[in-house]
Formats: structure tokens, C-alpha cells, sequence
């Protein structure tokens, strides 16, 4: 059993090879560090509290790009869980600092031990630019491979205005702290942004590296 867990991780390992190789690097591709903390509760059987700190680092730039605090409340059926949340985003553009608030709705289904999706409602309320609505579905895959130690792929797509705007491919491993409520999940993503004009779609990418420290009561 364990051979043909290794088998699929080596196929993993062979995709995101293949994606380097068709990405133009050198033109329309930059490096970030990403650092992802959350912690959550609770409070009742089925009733969970949540809270995200989330920041971006561009090693293009030198800088933090972007940092966000997202909060809210999951209630969980069976293998269905609801979630209502609100996110508060400050992003550097050129010399400026934005800023976004982004309520949104998590609908998520568990099928079994490793198969995980969700979909994302989520309204953008912006300050240099029109609101909009925005959707996006991720699917999750992880690997039970060892109690500790479990790799996991996942795949995002974004879609607004009846287009994909962005797409996210990610590959890491989800190590558990024996005895404790902590988790780290170091992870690669490989992130695809959608760049239109008047006569052309063209597509920029972000090379991540994405650490995520997670506590659960």
C-alpha cells in the first residue's frame, strides 16, 4: 500500500516539475515567502471560531506586499461545514497602501479522510476600484500515508466576472506535534494570474513559499 503512495507522490513531484518548465521564469515570474497563522475553537459540538493572520513577502520588491485578518464562525453537518467570515486586507500598490474588506461564505464537504472541497463566496469591497463579487473552488488531497506526517495537494481557481482570473496549484505536507494542539504545513505554490487587455490575455505567475502554523482546541 505504502508503494503506491510513493508512486503518487513521484507523479506530484513529476507535474510540478513539468509547470517549471512551462512557465517563462525569467519575464513574468517572482518569488514570495508566505506566512500563514491560524487558531481555532469550539465552542460547542458542531460550532467552531476561527482566526487567520495571513502575510505575503516579494522578494521582487524587497517588501511586504500584502497582510490580512480573517475571522468568523464554521457550523459543521455531518460532512457539510458552514462558514460566515470577514477578512480586512492591506495590500502595497507602488508607493500606496490599499486596503479591502471581504466578507465571505465557505460551504465545505468532506468525503471521506483524504477528498476535501470548498467553495468560496465572497464579496470585495474595495477602495481604489469597483466592488465586485468573486468565486472560488478548491479541492483538496491528502495522503494517510503516516500519523504525523501526511502530504497533501490542492488545486484554487478563481472566477469573477464569468472568467478565470486565477488559478492556484500548491504541494506540501501536513506534520502533526505529537500531544499537542499544533500543526505545521510547509508548502510550494505556484499561482497563475489572469492579465487582459484591449486585443490579448496573457498570464503572469508567483513561485510561493507557503508556511502555515495552525492550532486547534
Amino acid at each position: 500500500m505504502k508503494e503506491k503512495y510513493f508512486f503518487v507522490i513521484r507523479k506530484l513531484l513529476l507535474i510540478f516539475f513539468l509547470l517549471f518548465l512551462f512557465v517563462d521564469v525569467k519575464s513574468q515570474t517572482n518569488f514570495e515567502n508566505w506566512s500563514v497563522f491560524d487558531i481555532a475553537g469550539k465552542v460547542k459540538n458542531n460550532i467552531e471560531l476561527k482566526f487567520e493572520y495571513k502575510n505575503k513577502y516579494s522578494h521582487e520588491n524587497s517588501q511586504l506586499r500584502s497582510s490580512h485578518v480573517d475571522f468568523g464562525v464554521s457550523y459543521k453537518i455531518n460532512k457539510l461545514t458552514i462558514g460566515g467570515f470577514y477578512r480586512e486586507i492591506y495590500e502595497r500598490k507602488k508607493e500606496s497602501r490599499v486596503s479591502e474588506f471581504r466578507p465571505h461564505l465557505d460551504f465545505s464537504y468532506k468525503f471521506n479522510d483524504n477528498l476535501k472541497l470548498r467553495f468560496r463566496n465572497e464579496y470585495r469591497i474595495k477602495e481604489l476600484s469597483d466592488n465586485a463579487f468573486r468565486f472560488r473552488f478548491r479541492s483538496s488531497y491528502s495522503l494517510n500515508i503516516w500519523d504525523n506526517f501526511n502530504p497533501f495537494f490542492q488545486n484554487e481557481i478563481f472566477i469573477s466576472k464569468k472568467q478565470l482570473v486565477r488559478d492556484r496549484v500548491s504541494l506540501g505536507i501536513n506534520i502533526k506535534i505529537n500531544n499537542t494542539p499544533f500543526k505545521i504545513k510547509p508548502s510550494y505554490l505556484l499561482e497563475a494570474n489572469r492579465k487582459s487587455s484591449e486585443n490579448t490575455v496573457d498570464w503572469s505567475y508567483r513561485h510561493v513559499l507557503l508556511i502555515a502554523f495552525n492550532i486547534r482546541f
